[in-house]
């Protein structure tokens, strides 16, 4: 169950953490093709809700260094971090199982928002 705040629903990077390294449960793989390509156009094409300078270090290898994007995207109802799309390309991680059930629900057409629903978004990820 995704975390909600102001009616948002956040999609989880990871489903937890076990001694400091992240772990996911029960995602069956997303393998390359079609699907892949149209879910990673809809999550780098979401509208920027909130971006920082620079990148973080990727958590699942930190040899790569500062690697991961760092800014949130939405489409109106979910809000997902852009770590979502490096991580399914460089990590073959699926985002999770209920925000994927509804962009394939979408058939991974993005509608853009209005203008102030992007702004509640940012205001929702604020008060977190």
């Amino acid at each position: 169950m995704p975390e909600v705040i102001n009616g948002f629903k956040i999609a989880k990077l990871f489903d937890g953490t076990r001694d400091g390294t992240p772990f996911v449960s029960d995602r069956p793989a997303l393998p390359a093709g079609s699907e892949r390509s149209k879910l990673l156009a809809y999550l780098d094409g979401g509208a920027v809700v909130l971006r920082a300078a620079g990148r973080s270090v990727d958590r699942l290898d930190a040899s790569r260094g500062k690697s991961v994007p760092i800014a949130f995207h939405t489409d109106g109802e979910w809000v997902w971090s852009a770590s979502v799309a490096y991580y399914l390309e460089e990590h073959e991680l699926p985002p999770e199982p209920e925000f994927l059930h509804y962009l394939r629900s979408r058939d991974f057409r993005y509608v853009a928002p209005a203008k102030e629903t992007i702004r509640s978004a940012s205001l929702a990820l604020e008060s977190q």
